[in-house]
C-alpha cells in the first residue's frame, strides 16, 4: 500500500476493529484474533493474546462496518502486556491488499475524518440477557444491534433508566460470555412502537480480554 519510507507519515486513526490473522508459511503458530488500536494505510497497532516472533509473515483480516478487508502483513514490533493474561500490543504493517478493497479502506479511514474516533460499530445480533448489578429483582431479556469495543446497541422488552449499571450475559453461539456497563442512552416514550423492544446505548464498564476476544472472533467470523 505504502512503501517503508511513506509509512511513519501515514495518519494513523483511532480505530478498534476486531481482526483474525493467520500464518503465511507452515509454522507452529496458530491463527487468532485480536483488536485494532489504530489504523493507517500501512498498517495497525493490535492487541494480541500471543506474542509473535518479529518478521511473521501473515494473511490478516480486519472486519469493518464496510464487510471484511484482507490484506497481507509482516509484523514489525510486539510490546509487554499491562499484566498477565492481557493483550499483547503488536506493530504489522501492510504489505498488499486487493485493489477492489483497498477503495474499501481508504473510505473507512476518511469517513473517521478529523476526530480519528475509535468508535466504529459492527452489526451484532445475539440474544442478550440484562440484571442490574447489586440489585434484586427479574432479569430483562433482549437482543444486541450492533457493537464497538467501548459499547453495544440493545434492543430490550422494557426501559431501564440512563446511568443503570448492568450485568450482561450474551448467549453467542460459542456460549456464554459475561460484561458489564452503564446505560448511557434510551428511547424516549415518542419514540417507541408499542410491542416493540426498546432501544438503549450501553457503555463497557467490565470488559475482560477473554470476552472482547469471544466477541471479536464472532464479529470476524461469525458462525
Amino acid at each position: 500500500m505504502s512503501d517503508n519510507s511513506d509509512r511513519r507519515k501515514l495518519a494513523r486513526y483511532l480505530i478498534h476493529l476486531p481482526l483474525l490473522h493467520k500464518p503465511k508459511a507452515p509454522t507452529p503458530i496458530k491463527a487468532g484474533v485480536g483488536w485494532t488500536r489504530n489504523l493507517s494505510e500501512g498498517g495497525t497497532c493490535v492487541d494480541l493474546t500471543d506474542r509473535l516472533p518479529l518478521g511473521t509473515r501473515l494473511h490478516v483480516r480486519v472486519q469493518t462496518d464496510r464487510g471484511p478487508i484482507e490484506v497481507e502483513a509482516e509484523v514489525v514490533w510486539a510490546g509487554e502486556p499491562a499484566s498477565p493474561g492481557e493483550a499483547v500490543p503488536h506493530g504489522i504493517t501492510f504489505e498488499q491488499i486487493a485493489p477492489d478493497q483497498q477503495h474499501s479502506f481508504r473510505d473507512l479511514l476518511e469517513s473517521r475524518g478529523e476526530k480519528r474516533h475509535a468508535g466504529v460499530r459492527l452489526p451484532l445480533d445475539i440474544p442478550v440477557t440484562c440484571q442490574p448489578k447489586d440489585q434484586d429483582g427479574p432479569s430483562v431479556e433482549g437482543r444486541t444491534g450492533n457493537m464497538s469495543r467501548g459499547g453495544m446497541l440493545l434492543r430490550l422488552s422494557e426501559a431501564i433508566p440512563p446511568q443503570t449499571v448492568l450485568k450482561l450475559t450474551l448467549h453467542t453461539p460459542q456460549g456464554p460470555v459475561t460484561a458489564e456497563g452503564e446505560i448511557v442512552w434510551v428511547d424516549p416514550p415518542e419514540r417507541r412502537t408499542p410491542g416493540e423492544p426498546i432501544a438503549h446505548g450501553l457503555r463497557f464498564t467490565v470488559l475482560g480480554w477473554s470476552t472482547s476476544l469471544s466477541l471479536g472472533l464472532y464479529l470476524v467470523e461469525p458462525k
